[in-house]
């Protein structure tokens, strides 16, 4: 029997059958054209009460591959029926590993008789399987990556202090039959493995609880009514590093989607300003939203580019504070979705599939950007402490970047290593332009240490020095190459005014002349902003990446 194998030819996606449009999903994940989340549970092509279980069936179909193929491989008859090798190895999934069985509902008959007929032989094939490996389970066939408690990285709470405390949270957690462990950062593992109600308080940041990989909490009271934010222990660092005191004005520069803009009004006990800015209004819109569920009082959202904020506004004259989160690579996330992906892909090319190289243009052009952000972030004139973030582990985005900035001026430093979380072991690499001392006080993070991969550098101003970019900065900054060309298209500013802050009043053409002669006296002002200007004009910026637990 020949089978669609998930290829659509003429028709729409929409009119395969369940299992012809999973193995097209496979298909497309084969290509890495999509991602399995955006695939399954983001497809608008699937009806709402099949993308849970669409979901299902290819996240445990990548994981159970190499089994499937190995069964399936060793039943010539299977073979027989023509089917692809895709709808074989789901096909085979739900025979062998379902509880309900093949799905019948909105699937192909043809197909499901098609492997039913082989069912004794292939359960007969898995039995046998099982006493060679001599294991006993059916999840101890899975490769051992793909299951290993290493690669896991913890779940994470962050107490939500404007809406609770942490003993109440521990109070709640202890009703719903969560036991507290004691445990330091190297027993951790040991401490909370996977499938307990455990949980211990973090030793490095007061405000955080860790909990065993894959602890589920949506469906949690806590999690409902906001007194606990699901936040990676690593993006809690930033707020932590910055502790903007209660009553103090505060930037947070690309803030969306707005964990770290709440924790920063948790630690303020929603006394004082933050002004949190994102040119990308869906993305402001989920912050507002966010960040309302969360109680945060005190947060003004902005649809604006922060790097056409001029810093001599006197709106942000008493901003002392700056969190910068930018745009980055993204390459610390951890995804386990990715892993079962890189690892199918593998099995399907004979395990000679290389993961796609860094693009070292695009790193050389967001570390442009990132220097350029807190550069700009340097030039608000009451400015103390700015701390700088992203989610990845490459140098060029991290310590690169603070070597840079260090070089480009004399008026801020870095901190001292004991304001920035002292007690976490991982610190930055010593690379050119940064001495041991200097690396000490930057802080790294990575998914052995269970969490998402993190870099944090806390600048804090030099009262003896003031502001001035180096002249061979300046020329760098109008003259380097351009930024990724996949940047985010969310420049274009609103006409009409919302709730995020931008101008109600469209300008009229007699207007503009005027417009552009302040824009330019701002910028004779400010020298840095002239070199961003030139070097962005007519490009995209770098489009900015979200965290898979919170950013």
């Amino acid at each position: 029997m020949k089978a669609n194998n998930g290829r659509s030819g003429g028709q729409n996606y929409g009119e395969l059958m369940f299992y012809e449009r999973a193995a097209k999903i496979l298909e497309t994940l084969e290509q890495r054209k999509g991602s399995i989340k955006a695939l399954t549970v983001g497809n608008s092509n699937l009806d709402p009460q099949e993308k849970p279980l669409m979901y299902a069936l290819i996240c445990q179909t990548l994981k159970y591959a190499s089994v499937l193929a190995e069964i399936v491989n060793a039943n010539p008859s299977v073979k027989d029926e023509k089917l692809g090798r895709r709808l074989e190895l789901l096909l085979a999934h739900d025979l062998l590993f379902s509880k309900s069985g093949l799905r019948r509902k909105g699937a192909n008959p043809k197909l499901n008789k098609a492997v039913s007929r082989h069912q004794s032989s292939l359960k007969a094939q898995l039995n046998k399987l099982r006493t060679d490996r001599n294991v006993e389970s059916n999840e101890d066939l899975i490769p051992q990556h793909l299951q290993d408690e290493d690669t896991w990285t913890f779940r994470y709470a962050r107490v939500n202090l404007l809406n609770t405390t942490i003993d109440k949270v521990k109070q709640q957690l202890s009703e719903d039959n969560y036991e507290e462990v004691a445990a330091s950062r190297e027993d951790m593992r040991s401490a909370l493995s996977k499938r307990t109600r455990k949980y211990a308080h973090d030793p490095d940041l007061e405000d955080v609880l860790v909990f065993p990989p894959g602890t589920e909490l949506h469906k949690s009271q806590l999690y409902r009514t906001a007194s606990i934010i699901l936040q990676d222990k690593a993006s809690c660092i930033p707020a932590h590093v910055l502790r903007p005191p209660p009553g103090s004005h505060v930037i947070d520069a690309c803030a969306a989607p707005g964990n770290k803009t709440s924790h920063m009004a948790s630690i303020m006990n929603n006394q004082g300003k933050i002004f949190a800015f994102d040119k990308d209004r869906r993305r402001l819109s989920t912050l507002v939203n966010l960040t309302d569920k969360a109680k945060c009082k005190i947060i003004e959202a902005k649809c604006a580019d922060f790097l056409e904020v001029d810093p001599q506004d006197p709106t942000y004259a008493d901003v002392e504070y700056m969190l910068l989160d930018p745009s980055c690579s993204g390459s610390g996330i951890v995804n386990r979705l990715d892993m079962l992906v890189d690892s199918y892909i593998a099995m399907v090319n004979g395990s000679n599939e290389k993961k796609p190289e860094v693009n070292q243009e695009r790193l050389q052009s967001l570390a442009e950007f990132q220097a350029a952000v807190i550069l700009h972030a340097m030039q608000f004139p009451k400015v103390e402490r700015i701390s700088y973030s992203t989610c990845s582990v490459h140098e060029e985005e991290n310590e690169a970047v603070v070597a840079q900035v260090l070089a480009s001026q004399n008026a801020f430093t870095l901190a001292p290593a004991d304001q920035v979380i002292p007690s976490w072991p991982r610190r930055g690499l010593q690379t050119a332009g940064l001495s041991a001392e200097q690396a000490a006080s930057l802080v790294r993070t990575l998914p052995e240490d269970g969490t998402n991969g993190f870099f944090v550098a806390c600048f804090v101003r030099d009262a003896s020095a003031s502001f001035n970019v180096t002249p061979r900065k300046r020329k760098e900054l109008q003259t380097t190459a351009s930024v990724p060309a996949d940047a985010n298209a969310g420049n274009k500013k609103p006409k009409n005014k919302g709730k995020y802050g931008e101008s109600r009043k469209k300008k009229s053409a007699a207007e503009e002349p005027a417009k552009s002669a302040n824009t330019r006296e701002r910028q004779t002002k400010s020298p840095l902003k002239v070199a961003l200007s030139a070097k962005h004009k007519g490009k995209k910026r770098p489009k900015r990446k979200s965290s898979v637990v919170g950013t």
